[in-house]
């Protein structure tokens, strides 16, 4: 660890150097160094093993340059420049880890542990200028469950919230891991299929729609859900991830306008 091989650096430079010469900045720089290492522990063994070797070296360094008085100062200083600079750097660590938790909580769906709405608006909108750079293709597919109101209605929102969970899971395992599904409403999900053309997309929302039909049911009631897919035109320069996403919708409403349990596709 290289860390570690810099603070053997700095002690076999203590003990070089006259007691009263060698302040504790080193070791400092040492225990700042720990601020690129993710994990806190490593700080504090750091810091701890700092201490120990800065009064390690007082015992062992043979040549003293000045008081003694001026060398336990110095010592002294050397202890709190490095607690000091422990303290700060767990303090940015703690901040780090809370600020990514946070950004995590924001982009992600408190109920089902996928990505919400608002990774969804950032993420196809790259993935449309990704497509129009590389010509290649992506699908989006709009899922929203049938009659969920009635689910509520009839059994409460605990077997409602267990239906949505339930759906999720069964679209995770009926997706590729390069795929990436979002819930994007209270009975809305959405689905960026990357190099998927809407052939492809149709058979996997078959797939999804027939799996979810045959293994979610909440009460006597089975849950279905509606599906609606559009793929990307990426070699129109007017496309967009807005025209796309419409298209989709209206895949979706035809579906639900057509009886719903089915999968309706809209091409550019």
């Amino acid at each position: 660890m290289l860390v570690a091989a810099f603070l053997l650096v700095v002690f076999a430079f203590d003990l070089m150097s006259p007691l009263g010469i060698a302040a504790g900045t080193p070791y400092g720089l040492v225990v700042l160094c720990t601020l690129w290492v993710k994990r806190v522990y490593i700080t504090y063994a750091i810091a701890a093993l700092s201490i120990l070797l800065t009064i390690a070296g007082f015992y062992l360094s043979v040549e003293t340059a000045g008081s003694m008085n001026a060398v336990i100062i110095n010592r002294i200083l050397a202890i709190i420049i490095i607690v000091s600079s422990a303290f700060l750097v767990i303090q940015r660590k703690n901040a780090d880890r809370k600020i990514a938790h946070l950004s995590i909580l924001s982009t992600t769906d408190h109920l089902t542990q996928v990505k919400n709405r608002l990774s969804f608006d950032d993420e196809i909108h790259s993935e449309a200028e990704r497509s129009k750079r590389y010509k290649r293709p992506f699908s989006l597919m709009l899922i929203d469950v049938d009659d969920f109101k009635k689910v509520n209605d009839s059994y409460g929102h605990d077997q409602g919230d267990y239906a949505i969970k339930r759906i999720c899971n069964e679209i995770i395992a009926s997706i590729r891991q390069s795929d990436s599904l979002y819930r994007i409403g209270g009975d809305e999900f959405a689905i960026i299929l990357v190099e998927t053309n809407v052939d492809k997309a149709k058979m996997i929302g078959e797939n999804i729609r027939k799996r979810i039909a045959k293994t979610v049911v909440v009460g006597n009631d089975k849950i279905t859900v509606s599906i609606g897919i559009s793929s990307f035109d990426y070699n129109n320069d007017k496309e967009d991830e807005e025209k796309l996403f419409k298209r989709a919708d209206n895949a979706l409403y035809a579906s639900k306008n057509h009886g719903r349990n089915r999968v309706s596709v809209i091409t550019v």
